[in-house]
This record gives structure tokens, sequence and C-alpha cells, in this order.
């Protein structure tokens, strides 16, 4: 019996056992499931944490910081481009302006599913995860073109799982703020073409001298390859390395059914060398017109614009002829000027406008935006201002005739100084022709006196002559406190050849804004300084000066 019991107590302890143990092995399944889901949440919580933590650091979606610096333009008086500036040389386009077949050029390369998606496009960013798992990260991107544009206006270049995450979040922000179209539209002229060239238009214009919508199939290929390398990719400087990617944009735009097999064989054989222009960006701009480029410049910047991101088109006075001489004359006419150490400024005015032709800044210059000693320079007119301040006052308010008689002879300032011509000599009784053509102090100043300070003051100013509210005897002669600049002589004298109207000297005739078609006219009106008569008296007597006066 006691065996008996023995044995079915161990039977039931061992019928336990195996339960305990079935039972056992469903409960650890449980905790493992249950320990498994635990933890994917504490994971997911955490990865969601990580994430937003990465969000809270990204920049602030501002989309004013989506605009980009356009450069601006500059022709001459017959409406020639002569000079570009801006660091990152763009042409602006709308959407509605690009083509369809670069429009699908790009979306064939760079993101053929950008209409359907929300800013991240998962399927290929599931193929890059995959790649970078084997290759290792940033081996291969995934960016949309939002967020290239996202990329390109907020966020640095560099290659962090942060970056990515700010750079996506900010990317689905973006496509809940704008349209596709307004996103493409940033993208196409945002992104870089090769050197220092922008935007869609532009590489179109640099590369091939076409307008968007003159854009052959290869060409068009072309410029959608670009953003990937532009520099590498650009076919003034790598023409076979800019032959494959063409030829590769091609094959992604016939596998995306874009174009037939046909269409993308013959555009492959088409090389790009028969289709670029010449490379107008190695041509250095003519330094000749630098001078005058810089007054432009300062015009400009007067009215609260400015030239380097502003996108304008700027219409000059400039004679390109004109200005190549006066620079010829200033640093390449050998004996000319004695030395290297004189310098000298140069302003060209059309007399009867009050337009520049030319400006000769000074010579010898070698940096751009320098010291321009036409326009710039403070300096005492000395005896060029006789006519302005002394005769033509004294013709126009005294009503004197070229014949009167003004007597040469030692004579002082109010203030004792003396006053003495140039060669120390008198001459005594001279017309006041025979005085300004010989340039003679004596009578200039009694010229200046009979009118009278404030009058002979008034007439200069109305000539455009920066002068303080009171004047000396000794302004007679040009004893400046200041000075004044050959842009301001050129003028007053202008006016004397003009019948005695003043126009103010100006670079700019209009300027056209960024929109295309805001215009603001900048000819300055005119205005009758001085009277038909003064004008032609005085102008007949310097004739006289470079005839047998001291200019002879």
């Amino acid at each position: 019996m006691s065996e008996q019991y023995k044995s079915r107590v161990e039977k039931r302890h061992r019928s336990k056992k195996k339960k305990k143990q079935k039972k056992s092995g469903k409960e650890i399944a449980k905790k493992i499931f249950l320990a498994l889901l635990v933890t994917g949440f504490i994971t997911l919580v955490g990865g969601i944490g990580v994430v937003a933590y990465m969000v809270s650091d990204a920049p602030k979606l501002n989309i004013d910081q989506l605009k980009d610096p356009i450069s601006s333009k500059i022709y001459d008086k017959d409406n020639n481009l002569i000079a570009e500036l801006g660091t990152e040389k763009r042409d602006y386009v709308p959407f509605d302006e690009i083509p369809d077949l670069l429009v699908e050029a790009i979306l064939a390369t760079e993101d053929n599913r950008f209409f359907d998606h929300h800013g991240i496009d998962l399927i290929r960013l599931g193929g890059a995860i995959i790649s970078n798992i084997t290759d290792g990260f940033g081996s291969q991107g995934a960016s949309t073109i939002t967020q290239q544009v996202v990329k390109l206006s907020f966020l640095t270049p560099e290659k962090t799982i942060e970056r990515k995450v700010q750079e996506a979040w900010l990317a689905y922000q973006l496509e809940r703020t704008l349209s596709k179209e307004e996103i493409f539209e940033i993208y196409a002229n945002k992104i870089h073409m090769g050197g220092s060239i922008y935007g869609v238009k532009k590489a179109a214009e640099t590369y091939f001298g076409k307008e968007l919508d003159e854009l052959t199939l290869p060409e068009a290929a072309l410029i959608a390859g670009l953003a990937q390398q532009p520099n590498a990719y650009n076919p003034f400087e790598n023409p076979d390395l800019a032959d494959k990617r063409k030829n590769t944009v091609l094959y992604l735009m016939n596998q995306h059914g874009y174009i037939t097999e046909e269409e993308m064989k013959e555009a492959q054989n088409t090389p790009i060398s028969s289709l670029i222009v010449e490379n107008s960006e190695a041509s250095s701009d003519n330094p000749a017109y630098d001078a005058f480029i810089d007054k432009v410049i300062d015009e400009v910047e007067a009215l609260g614009y400015n030239v380097y991101t502003d996108g304008l088109d700027i219409y000059t006075t400039l004679d390109p002829s004109a200005q190549q001489k006066v620079y010829d004359l200033l640093n390449n006419q050998e004996g000319l000027f004695p030395d290297d150490k004189i310098q000298a400024g140069v302003v060209l005015l059309d007399t009867k406008t009050g337009e520049v032709r030319a400006i000769g800044g000074g010579r010898n210059i070698t940096v751009r935006r320098a010291y321009n000693y036409a326009t710039d320079i403070e300096r005492q007119p000395g005896s060029t201002i006789k006519p302005i301040l002394d005769y033509g006052p004294a013709i126009e308010y005294l009503k004197w005739s070229t014949g009167k008689i003004l007597v040469d002879e030692p004579y002082s300032y109010p203030d004792g100084t003396p006053i003495r011509n140039w060669n120390n000599k008198f001459h005594g009784p001279v017309t006041i022709r025979t005085a300004l053509s010989y340039s003679y102090n004596i009578p200039a100043v009694k010229a200046l006196e009979a009118v009278g300070l404030e009058k002979a003051r008034e007439f200069a100013i109305n000539l455009g002559i920066p002068l303080p509210d009171t004047i000396s005897e000794s302004y007679a002669l040009g004893g400046f406190k200041t000075g004044i600049a050959p842009i301001h002589l050129a003028g007053a004298l202008a006016a004397f050849g003009n019948d005695g109207v003043y126009t103010e000297p100006h670079l700019i005739r209009k300027i056209v804004l960024g929109d295309g078609i805001t215009e603001i006219k900048l000819t300055p009106e005119s205005k009758q300084a001085m009277s038909p008569a003064t004008a032609f008296m005085v102008t007949d007597i310097l004739k006289g000066l470079l005839t047998h006066g001291y200019g002879k």
C-alpha cells in the first residue's frame, strides 16, 4: 500500500510538475510578448521624444528667407548690356514661364512624385534607408524638391540625422504653406547652376544663349542635371562629364515616360559641345567701365535699392567708345603725364541733356569701388570757378558787356591780404574778356565784389555748385574752404553752352524694378539758370581763352 501510495503521489507530483511547466512556458511567452510590447512602446515614445527634441531645435519657417538675391543689369545709352552686378547671377522666372519640357526633365531627375507627396517621398525614403544601412549613413539621400528648397534656404549642408529630421519637418510645413507650383518656382530659381550662375533661366542664357522656351531636349536635360554637382557638370569646364550627365537625365526621362526611346537616343547622340555658346563667364568685365559703374551704384543706393540683390535693369547714359577713350587717355597714353604719381579725374558730359557720357575716375586704379577723382574729390577749383562765380553773375545781374573795363592793379582782400596774379604783374585797365582769357586775379575779385557775395553765391548754386551758407572774397579765385569735384564743374560749365539751361549731371535714365514692369525715370528737370545772352557772352570769352588766352 505504501508503495502504491508512494507511486501515486509521485505520479501526481510529476503530473503537477508537468502542468506547472506548461503553465510556466505560457507565462514566459506572455511575459516576453508584454516585454516586447512595452519595449516597443518605450522605443516609440523615446523615438518621438528624440524627434520632437530635434524638431524643437529647427529654424523657424520664414517665407521671406526663401527669396534670393537677383543680380542687376546695367545698360549703356543704346540699351546694350555692359555689366551684371551680383555675386549670384540670377534671372527670376515664374512657374508658368517654365516650359513643360524643363519641368519634366527636373521631375524625372530630382523628384518624379513631387506633385503627389506631401514634402517627403516615403518610397524614396525607404530605398535610401536601406542603402544607408548597407553602405553607411549619407551614402544616398531621399530629398524631395521641397526638402531641397528647405535645405538651401534654412539649413546647413551637413549630413546628420538631426538635420535630415529638421529638413523633413520643415518640408512638411512648407507644403502646408505654399502650393506645389510655388515651391517648384522657388527651386527653379534658387538652385546653383555652376560658377556664379543660379536658377534655370540664367543657366539657359549663359550656356546656350537662349530663353527657356527655346531650349531643345538635350539642353533642357543638361540644365536639369546640373543641380546634382553644378561645378563638376559645368559644360564650359567639363564638357565630357556634362554630356554623360545629360544622357543620364534623358534615360530617366524615358524611364518615367516623358520621352520615347527614339527621342532619348537622338538627344543622347547630340554632344553638348555643339550646343553651348562662348563662355561669357570667363571673360572679365571691362575695367574701362569701372569708374562709371561705381557712380551708378552710388546713385542707385541713394535711392534705397541694392544693385547686388534687387534684380534691377539700370539704363544709363554711358557712351562705351567715349568711356574707353577716356580710360585709355588716363592709363595708356604715353607722354601725356610726366609720371605715375599724378592723378586726374575726367567727366565727359552731353551739354544739351546733362547726360554723363564717360567718367575717368583716376589713373592706374587697380581695385573696384576705389576713390573716384571725378566725383568723390573735394578740391579747390582755382581759376576754373571765375566764369561761374565772378563774370557770369556780373553779366547776368549787372548787365556788363564783354568790353567792360576793370583795372588790374595792386589790390587786397578786406582783411588786408594782398592779391597777386600768377605772374606777379599788373596789367592796368583791361576788358573782362581779356581778364578772363588770361585769368587775371584782381579783376575777378572786383567782379565778385561788384555783384555781391550773396548774389554771386545764388548764381553758382543754381548751376549745381555746392557752397556753404556764406562765402568770402577768396572764393572768387577758387579758394574754397572744402572744395568741389570735376562733375560739379562740368555740369555748371555745360549750362553756358546750352543757352543758360542747367541740367544736373546724371548717369541713369531709368530703372526697371525686379517685377519687370515698374519704371523709375531719373532724368532730372532742366531749368533756366541764366539768360541766353549771359550764356552766349561767357561762352564766347571762353573760346578766346583757348585761341589766344591763357589756355593756349
